[in-house]
């Protein structure tokens, strides 16, 4: 007896796929997500003055090389990073797609590293609340999906290292913010 094509599975489980990762997209590659909030000692309207300046951000950003404005909503963009095994030298250009000064901010970027051929596209939002006695509460979304040579690594590998660049950059970010006060 034997099986019609309309009856066989579209794709053979591997057997090294890991529960924890998520599915990859429609196009191929791999996506992480990720949320969190931070506190910063700064008020609503003075946090929002270093979220949109390139030099805080090339400052803050790991591995930026440099963070260009190209108009009130367009930077470009150069990062160098080291993820495990590979050295990925992305360039690009961010866009803050909807913004509401000093409240939130939707950025959309999207870079690519032609040495491995990876593409990495990212969609962020971050929304500045009054914290009160904490200063102001920064609580932000963003998902990653990434294509190329840095889909070989499995996102249980990369979430890491992008969760420290996370973590980084809100520390770094902190210390800037707190040292002008």
């Amino acid at each position: 007896m034997s099986h019609s094509d309309d009856t066989r599975p579209t794709e053979e489980p591997t057997g090294d796929e890991r529960d924890d990762d998520p599915p990859s997209d429609d196009t191929g590659g791999e996506r992480l997500e990720f949320a969190d909030a931070v506190y910063v000692d700064a008020v609503p309207d003075e946090l929002w003055a270093y979220l949109s300046d390139p030099e805080t951000l090339t400052e803050c950003v790991p591995g930026a090389e440099s963070i260009e404005r190209l108009s009130e909503r367009r930077y470009s963009v150069e990062i160098t990073r080291g993820v495990s095994r590979l050295t990925i030298s992305l360039s690009g250009e961010a866009e803050f797609v909807e913004m509401d000064p000093p409240d939130h901010v939707v950025t959309s970027a999207t870079a690519f590293d032609s040495t491995t051929g990876s593409e990495f596209d990212v969609l962020a939002a971050m929304e500045i609340q009054d914290g009160d006695r904490y200063g102001a509460k920064l609580a932000y979304t963003a998902e990653v999906t990434y294509t190329g040579g840095a889909a070989t690594l499995s996102p249980s590998v990369l979430r890491p290292i992008v969760e420290r660049d996370i973590d980084s950059y809100f520390g770094n970010l902190t210390e800037v913010v707190e040292a002008d006060d």
